[in-house]
């Protein structure tokens, strides 16, 4: 009886290689974006060039498994380990392309939009020009879909204020310089560096502190800044945060800054006892015009000088000859 060859598949080992070659670029990016070693850019453009590896594994086990379906033959654990490989290359990826195109425009983000604090620039994100475009791509096209007309520009003030009402300046019942070391303490409870600082040379003087933070997953840098300023009240506080780069991990520029006010919260509340007492919200305060109050009573009529003036002319010596001058020697 005559037998026939078994089929045996060439694209199942090879969509098991693919896949285990593209998980392990996926995974070297993360670590090495983690740990410093390479820029967002070249992240970025890792991780697409694992995206790809691991796609056509995943079209090379599909295409196994629908041959073996077909004619028989072995082959099916190695489809599988392909596709369990180009599956878990693909996570990284897409959690990145998500985070980028779900948090558009918290690059650079402030309590007050008008008059932002100033910030210490310590890296240029210009110096990462594809993962730029693909922010400006993403600002561009898909993000006015995914908000449907709620903010047309998430770069505006108020497309910000819509998006993110709870980010607002606050003032508190303290002193600048309190509000100042609360802040230096908040961000040490935080692990953040601090590079850049203002300290109160009075009381009540206007300080600034500057932090760098970074991100726990991807190892991202951020900036984030305190400026004081005295306030009827005791001080006003407005914090800004920046990015050093478009990307963004799972928490952004937002979840900074709110992280600043509860850490500060938290430090006053240690430290008075009565947060309710301190914390002041902006908007609470009503808006009262002050209007100059005069010192004297007013008069119905003007003011009669009780003495004759001095008259020079009637006790000034006269000239001999009104002809001369001075410049006529």
């Amino acid at each position: 009886m005559k037998r026939y060859a078994a089929y045996k598949s060439a694209s199942a080992p090879v969509s098991r290689t693919t896949g285990a070659v593209g998980l392990a670029v996926a995974c070297t990016a993360l670590l090495a974006q983690r740990f410093g070693v390479i820029d967002a850019d070249v992240f970025v453009l890792s991780l697409i060039a694992a995206a790809a590896v691991a796609l056509l594994s995943l079209a090379l086990a599909a295409a196994a498994l629908y041959r073996i379906w077909i004619f028989g033959g072995p082959g099916i654990p190695a489809a599988l380990w392909g596709l369990i490989f180009s599956g878990l290359a693909l996570v990284p990826p897409a959690l990145v392309l998500g985070l980028l195109v779900l948090r558009p425009g918290t690059i650079d983000l402030s309590t007050d939009r008008a008059d932002p604090p100033y910030l210490k620039p310590q890296a240029v994100s210009e110096e990462q020009p594809f993962l730029a475009w693909m922010n400006a791509m993403a600002l561009e096209h898909v993000w006015p879909v995914l908000s449907k007309g709620a903010a047309a520009d998430p770069h505006a003030s108020a497309g910000e204020a819509v998006l993110y009402p709870d980010i607002v300046s606050r003032r508190y019942r303290i002193a600048p310089a309190q509000l100042h070391a609360a802040g230096t303490k908040a961000f040490g409870a935080m692990n953040w560096k601090i590079v850049d600082e203002l300290p109160p040379d009075l009381l009540d003087a206007p300080t600034r502190l500057q932090a760098e933070g970074t991100s726990r997953i991807l190892g991202l840098k951020h900036d984030v800044t305190l400026r004081i300023r005295p306030d009827p009240v005791g001080a006003l506080l407005d914090v800004r945060a920046r990015s050093r780069t478009p990307l963004t991990d799972l928490s952004g520029n937002p979840d900074h800054i709110r992280a600043v006010f509860t850490e500060i919260d938290q430090v006053l509340l240690e430290t008075y006892g009565d947060l309710a007492r301190l914390s002041v919200e902006e908007g609470v305060l009503p808006e009262v015009e002050l209007q100059p109050e005069s010192l004297e009573e007013p008069r119905e009529t003007a003011p009669i000088p009780g003495f004759k003036p001095y008259n020079e002319e009637e006790d000034a010596p006269v000239a001999d000859d009104q002809a001369l001058t001075d410049l006529e020697g």
